[in-house]
């Protein structure tokens, strides 16, 4: 991944956390599910480790959460 997709992808991962975050019935607990490969939505974890499970990992689904970050934010 080139400098410029890297950024992408991670500001992607933090606006999916402040998405995530915003809405309360998926913020239980201070936790919120985890997207990754290993955890693939089944775990729920604090936003700080869920942000970590994402850069090292990746999401389940490849570069969709990005996308469909990024279009839910500047929509």
């Amino acid at each position: 991944m080139d400098g410029r997709s890297w950024m992408d992808y991670c500001n992607g991962v933090q606006g999916f956390i402040n998405f995530a975050t915003s809405i309360l019935r998926n913020f239980s607990g201070g936790s919120i599910r985890c997207p990754c490969r290993k955890c693939k939505n089944k775990k729920y974890l604090h936003p700080d480790v869920v942000t970590m499970h994402l850069l090292h990992k990746g999401p389940v689904y490849g570069g969709l959460l990005v996308l469909v970050t990024q279009r839910i934010i500047c929509s």
